[in-house]
């Protein structure tokens, strides 16, 4: 009898057992949970994140994924909420990769998914770090943006760029939906560099036009570059530009001012006034703002003005303020020294911020964007003193300065409450308050820039330092 009961109760908590055993999630058994991975394969690199894509599903509902690549110290655990229970989700997990890894390994990454029901899967994604991820650098020679074509003298528009890649290229495409052009070159053998020249004929009428030049590389998970100049066409010159650079000098690495924007224009005579900072100062007239090419005025072996990349520089004998006017049709140019009679605005390393205007001492500093240091507020203006201009001993006409721009710029050059302000418009303007509204903007790489704000030519100039 004992041994009767005893087995009674063995069996029955051999039952209760087995039952808890069977329940111990509290939910009841249900499939497997499925997973797709975007990709089977992730390229990566040191210092820089990739992204862990799946998409996760279960018939009853998901517990948690673990996300694991032990040699890169990741180890993961995303767990999800049970009420309501989560039946899909979509996984996007972001790692950076170690810098001192190399672009040699590879790794597995685990993912481990589990329902509520206790049923665990698993699924490896390949990592590797020999990831190129930069698109095609695309170099233009001609045309640069901006550039001017003069009708009257060529209806041709010469292209000649190099790309390169170093997983190979895949084909370059030029494009203009206005001219026709729609050209695609398929290379063979993957080359890593690759120069494009072609000449194009452009209509009689003259427009404005877009060039886009796009290329693909042959990475596996291919990078597409592309680059827009912007053209125009004319049969008279937009704009011309004084620039007291040596022949060759990059035109786009200063901020603002470089080459100089004229000052007033009547046809095609032209008008600039100009401070050459020493004796027998040299410059050129361009009838492009980013480039001395194609149009290019300097003098020839006569002392005539030609338009040609090839001229000598016209020379300005002594220091001090000319002005200048330059007819490109014609081929004439005149300099003549003046002495300028605007306010100077002295001392204003000395300023004084007061309530009282009585007691007020005018001090010239910045408000703006993408100055460090500098916001829209004068008082920010004034209490940041390293944005504060001072005078140039050499030159009462104009204010000195050095601003670290941190990317993209507008200003205006301020004293307290706007006055006095010179706001800085386009084409390096800076108009003196009450003037032209609107604060232009301006690309800029980061870094330290040398300011000038003249006075006299109402122009701002920042240069890299």
């Amino acid at each position: 009898m004992k041994k009767n009961v005893f087995l009674f109760f063995l069996a029955l908590f051999a039952v209760l057992v087995t039952g808890c055993q069977n329940n111990e999630s509290g939910y009841p058994s249900s499939d497997d949970p499925t997973v797709v991975v975007t990709t089977k394969e992730i390229y990566g690199a040191p210092n820089r994140k990739f992204e862990i894509k799946a998409a996760l599903t279960d018939d009853l509902g998901l517990k948690s994924v673990r996300i694991q690549i032990p040699e890169l110290s990741l180890d993961k655990m995303i767990t999800f909420a049970s009420d309501p229970l989560l039946k899909s989700y979509d996984l996007s997990y972001f790692f950076e990769v170690p810098s001192n890894r190399g672009t040699s390994e590879s790794f597995k990454i685990k993912l481990t998914i589990t329902d509520v029901s206790g049923n665990a899967i698993d699924e490896d994604i390949n990592l590797r770090l020999d990831g190129e991820f930069a698109a095609p650098a695309i170099t233009m020679v001609t045309p640069k943006e901006g550039s001017v074509i003069l009708l009257s003298t060529s209806k041709e528009m010469p292209v000649n760029f190099v790309v390169n890649d170093d997983s190979g290229i895949d084909y370059i495409q030029v494009q203009c939906a206005a001219l026709g052009i729609n050209e695609t070159v398929q290379l063979t053998g993957s080359p890593q560099s690759y120069t494009f020249n072609k000449t194009y004929t452009l209509p009689v009428t003259a427009a404005n036009y877009v060039l886009t030049i796009t290329a693909k590389d042959k990475f596996a998970l291919p990078n597409t570059g592309s680059l827009n100049i912007n053209i125009v066409a004319t049969n008279e010159y937009p704009a011309l530009y004084l620039c007291d650079q040596p022949r060759g000098t990059s035109l786009t690495t200063d901020a603002v001012g470089v080459p100089m924007y004229f000052h007033e224009k009547n046809g095609q005579d032209f008008e600039f006034k100009y401070y050459a900072d020493k004796d027998n100062k040299e410059v050129y007239f361009l009838g492009q703002e980013a480039d001395f090419a194609p149009h290019c005025f300097g003098l020839n072996a006569s002392g005539g003005l030609v338009d040609n990349v090839a001229s000598t520089p016209i020379i300005l004998p002594t220091k001090g303020y000319y002005k200048i006017k330059i007819n490109p049709n014609t081929l004439v140019y005149t300099a003549t020294k003046y002495t300028p009679s605007s306010k100077v605005w002295a001392n204003i390393a000395n300023g004084l911020w007061h309530d009282d205007e009585a007691l007020r001492r005018p001090f010239v500093s910045v408000c703006g964007g993408g100055i460090q240091g500098a916001d829209w507020d004068t008082w920010t203006a004034w209490t940041q003193t390293g944005l504060h201009l001072a005078n140039n001993p050499n030159n009462p006409y104009q204010l000195l300065g050095e601003y670290t721009l941190t990317g993209q710029i507008e200003a205006t050059f301020t004293g307290q409450w706007w006055s006095p302000s010179w706001r800085l418009i386009k084409n390096g303007i800076a108009t003196m308050s009450p003037g032209e509204n609107g604060n232009a903007k301006y690309p800029a790489a980061p870094g330290v820039y040398k300011v000038v704000l003249d006075t006299e030519l109402e122009r701002v100039f920042i240069t890299k330092k």
